[in-house]
This record gives structure tokens, C-alpha cells and sequence, in this order.
């Protein structure tokens, strides 16, 4: 049996690029669960109110929010040695080579992307992860 694709979970306070990205994952066609967050901490709780669940999470991640940023939001979901499959890809309008070389830190990080979201990022996601992904 196949494994279910990943639950999503977009983390941006821009409510305009929140629907821009739905709409954009939606668009492809495999994601049933999408969720989205205004704030990082409530994402957080949210993966926390998960505990041992079987679950892979796809988290697309804006860096710059108020409240709890998202530097600060991956440290806490490093800290908090969270067993669930998680991966993240930053999607951020900060094209700073520090920001990029600093979420290298990250294990859980697996791509850096320019806002706003666009398919051909995704073409090349389901290269990178393959078979995780569906």
C-alpha cells in the first residue's frame, strides 16, 4: 500500500500569500490536507497536538513574522525532538545568502524558495523528494 501523501501546513502572516500558496499546492492535485497558519506558534501547537501520530508534514515557511519568527519556530521544533516525519521548505521573500547558508542548520530544511511559490519550484520538489512526497 501506498504511503498518503504529506499533511501541509503554510506558515506566512500575509493573508494574500496564504491564499496564493493554498491555491498553488492545491494546483497539484496530491495534497489533501492543507493547513494554514497566520502564526508560526499556533502551527507549532498544532504539530505538538500531533504527539506520536504516523504523519509526514510538507511545512512551507515564511521567515519573517511577527510573534515568533520562523528561525524561531524551526528551533523549537528542533528542541521539541518531535518524532513525526517533518520536512520544511522555507518560502521567503529575503534573498540574503546568510538566511539561506543559516537554514542549512536546520535538518529538517530541505529547500529554500523566492516568494511567491511558482510550479516549477514544485517540479523540482517531487524530484528531491519523490517518493516521500506520494
Amino acid at each position: 500500500m501506498k504511503d498518503k501523501p504529506p499533511r501541509i501546513y503554510i506558515i506566512d502572516d500575509d493573508q494574500v500569500i496564504l491564499l496564493l500558496h493554498k491555491l498553488q499546492v492545491k494546483k497539484q492535485g496530491v495534497f489533501d490536507q492543507i493547513h494554514v497558519f497566520s502564526y508560526a506558534n499556533k502551527a507549532l501547537e498544532a504539530i505538538l497536538s500531533l504527539g506520536g501520530e504516523d504523519q509526514k508534514i510538507l511545512i512551507f515557511l515564511d521567515l519573517n513574522m511577527p510573534e515568533m519568527n520562523g528561525w524561531e519556530f524551526l528551533t523549537l521544533l528542533q528542541k521539541h525532538a518531535i518524532t513525526l516525519d517533518i520536512k520544511v521548505i522555507i518560502v521567503t521573500s529575503s534573498l540574503s545568502k546568510s538566511d539561506k547558508d543559516r537554514s542549512l542548520e536546520f535538518d529538517r530544511v530541505v529547500d529554500f524558495w523566492e516568494k511567491p511559490m511558482v510550479p516549477a519550484q514544485f517540479a523540482k520538489l517531487k524530484e528531491k523528494l519523490g517518493d516521500w512526497l506520494f
